[in-house]
């Protein structure tokens, strides 16, 4: 059964669909920043054994490798930051998703009721009417 809310009922549910969407991406970029925060950590500490055995320095690679760290550990805690927001804007969506859910469902129980109740009138109507044909019909006895 339609109701006046479906509509509004849909276009929240695609914001939720979406937020859930953006929220996965986020969690995928923070797994990308961290997996590559790892490969740099990994590859500055071969890089260190490495400089010990040969006899150039190795000193600008370095500071580039704590500058990349410190960038990707700002992606990080920025993209966290932003997963939180969205995970807030969700669980508000999602709040406001099933509020409206909620108004469609008593829409439909009310509309359910009328509709028992108007057929329950004409049904009483029917044998209101039946009994009166036949109380027509009876003979009236004198007192």
């Amino acid at each position: 059964m339609r109701t006046p809310f479906d509509t509004a009922l849909r276009m929240q549910q695609r914001t939720v669909d979406d937020l859930k969407v953006a929220i996965g991406a986020a969690i995928e970029r923070i797994a990308s920043y961290e997996q590559q925060a790892r490969d740099l950590t990994a590859r500055t500490r071969e890089e260190r054994i490495l400089a010990h055995a040969l006899p150039f320095a190795s000193d600008a690679w370095l500071a580039t490798a704590k500058l990349a760290q410190a960038r990707l550990a700002e992606e990080i805690q920025a993209e966290q930051a932003r997963l939180v927001a969205l995970r807030e804007q969700a669980r508000e969506a999602y709040g406001t998703f099933r509020a409206i859910e909620g108004a469609a469902e008593r829409f439909r129980t009310d509309a359910e009721r009328e509709a028992e109740a108007a057929e329950q009138a004409a049904i009483d109507d029917i044998a209101a009417a039946r009994f009166l044909r036949e109380r027509k019909r009876m003979p009236v006895k004198a007192a």
